[in-house]
């Protein structure tokens, strides 16, 4: 499987990885520093237990790292999350349905890490 496959399997952009990272090394490295990344989960864990000040802060972080790995879908819904729980979006958050966006995000989180996953083994 090539980098390209991988991000077409994902619903990720290959094309925005590689303006923003440079290299097929550089994401590679990035790639098997994901499988041990938090933030996607704490998510989920932050929801679960109650905490919005606490999913906000763990979306904003995952928007972050999709972003930079071009994770599209993943990226777009932690940053949805993100937005509708943003301190003075009191609105936005009424008129969306979190919970599930963070099932959304979980069961996307699992099939990137899967695809994520496969690729770096085989390596």
């Amino acid at each position: 499987m090539t980098l390209q496959e991988l991000y077409a399997a994902i619903d990720g952009s290959y094309d925005d990885a590689i303006a923003r990272l440079g290299s097929d090394a550089l994401i590679e490295r990035i790639l098997g520093k994901f499988l041990s990344d938090t933030t996607c989960p704490g998510v989920v864990e932050a929801w679960n237990s109650g905490d919005a000040a606490a999913t906000f802060e763990a979306a904003h972080a995952a928007k972050g790292v999709c972003m930079n790995l071009a994770f599209s879908r993943l990226g777009v819904l932690a940053s949805d999350i993100t937005e509708a729980l943003r301190p003075g979006n009191e609105a936005l958050r009424a008129s969306t349905d979190v919970d599930a966006l963070v099932s959304e995000l979980a069961a996307e989180y699992e099939l990137v890490r899967a695809g994520v996953s496969a690729y770096v083994e085989a390596r």
